[in-house]
């Protein structure tokens, strides 16, 4: 009987970690999505023709604007 209850202090302990790890995971995920989805909406504007081109000296008198 006190083997039973050590395998299920375990097992809880055991849960309770992962609950917390997917808990941890949930928010790398929801990152990754949103990531995924501006990266797709952009290469879509791409496809469109909707990006301007600018030679590498106005580009970086632009950043010195920043």
């Amino acid at each position: 009987m006190e083997q039973k209850r050590l395998n299920l202090e375990n097992m809880g302990r055991e849960i309770i970690a992962l609950k917390q790890e997917m808990e941890r995971m949930k928010e790398f995920i929801k990152e990754d999505l949103e990531f995924a989805i501006k990266t797709e909406l952009a290469w879509q504007r791409h496809d469109r023709g909707e990006f301007t081109r600018i030679d590498s000296e106005e580009f970086l008198k632009e950043i010195k604007k920043w």
